[in-house]
């Protein structure tokens, strides 16, 4: 798969096949999400890939978090329940998917999490799972519940930077217009 179709063919999957993901397609994308820039090239990122019992915890622990989250998105979208709804859905299942890729931060310095290198290393993630036909989706309103996460996990020192449900993918999302406007051109 050509780079430039990966970048344009990648999308958010939210509803997933039971299918579980063999461990060898799991470490080929992390592998390549650790080839990922970094801060200081210190590349202090750290994943946790979970299944079984523990990821049968998150998901209780995913699903309250949607209270709290609850709010915000029925301000977003007050004319779209529907929305509401459905993310509601996606907090209790996370989409059925049959493993999670948690992304912690380390410490960039002494006062700044270095989130932007591990934000980095998830893009390389996510393209190269789907190079994998694998699906992925961005997930981060579960960080209002970081520190349960953490106590479940045994994590203690890193930054809770997303949760990527991770699985082949059991839907077709739509492909949104790319917005204009983006870019300021200076001297040419």
């Amino acid at each position: 798969m050509e780079l430039a179709e990966a970048i344009r063919g990648r999308r958010s999957v939210r509803k997933f096949k039971t299918q579980a993901v063999p461990r060898e397609k799991l470490e080929k994308i992390l592998d390549l999400a650790m080839w990922a820039p970094s801060g200081m090239n210190r590349q202090d990122w750290y994943f946790v890939v979970v299944q079984g019992p523990k990821r049968e915890d998150l998901l209780r622990i995913f699903s309250s978090a949607f209270e709290i989250f609850r709010p915000r998105l029925e301000k977003v979208f007050a004319d779209k329940p529907k929305i509401v709804e459905g993310m509601k859905l996606f907090f209790q299942t996370y989409g059925g998917a049959p493993a999670f890729i948690l992304a912690y931060a380390g410490k960039g310095s002494a006062d700044q999490w270095d989130t932007n290198s591990t934000a980095v290393a998830l893009q390389n993630l996510m393209l190269a799972a789907y190079a994998e036909g694998l699906g992925t989706v961005w997930a981060d309103g579960i960080l209002v519940k970081e520190a349960e996460i953490n106590t479940v996990m045994g994590i203690e020192g890193r930054k809770l930077v997303a949760v990527l449900p991770v699985g082949y993918p059991d839907e077709t999302p739509r492909v949104p217009p790319r917005r204009e406007g983006r870019v300021q051109w200076v001297g040419f």
